[in-house]
């Protein structure tokens, strides 16, 4: 019964995910179709960026959560870097503007994507969910880098 449970919370959680991804493919066929902007709707390229911190930060706080099943040193290290990455991200999206931010997302996302590996040997994360992290992370890698050239 336990079995069942387990495959139907990973199904939503990996809809969820999926379907997180799905406004940095939206931005990227907009971008490449050169619509950055509607009335309705405003910059797609600031949307993103806003959506991109969103998810970013999301991640992060899952990390922050998941801490708490390491031992008390990994626990620290954890913490400190989710925190950090928050924080430079939200820098980046309001000052750091010499680099776009959509470059900020992408090494940012790696570093989390990196987090959730390093959580997978730890027998925190499941192989099934690092695969599917791998696969949205490269999706919005490519959607982000889309926008970034467009």
């Amino acid at each position: 019964m336990r079995d069942y449970f387990d495959f139907k919370k990973l199904k939503l959680v990996s809809v969820l995910t999926y379907a997180g991804s799905l406004p940095f493919i939206i931005a990227a066929i907009l971008m490449y179709w050169d619509l950055e902007r509607f009335s309705l709707f405003g910059d797609v390229e600031k949307i993103i960026n806003s959506y991109g911190l969103i998810i970013v930060v999301f991640i992060a706080g899952s990390h922050w959560g998941l801490s708490f099943q390491l031992s008390r040193n990994h626990q620290i290290f954890l913490k400190i870097l989710s925190n950090f990455l928050t924080l430079l991200i939200f820098a980046a999206y309001v000052w750091f503007t010499n680099i776009p931010f959509q470059i900020w997302l992408i090494l940012t996302l790696f570093i989390l994507l990196g987090l959730d590996y390093w959580l997978y040997f730890k027998g925190i994360n499941s192989q099934e969910y690092v695969l599917m992290r791998l696969i949205v992370s490269i999706i919005v890698i490519i959607s982000l880098y889309v926008v970034f050239s467009s």
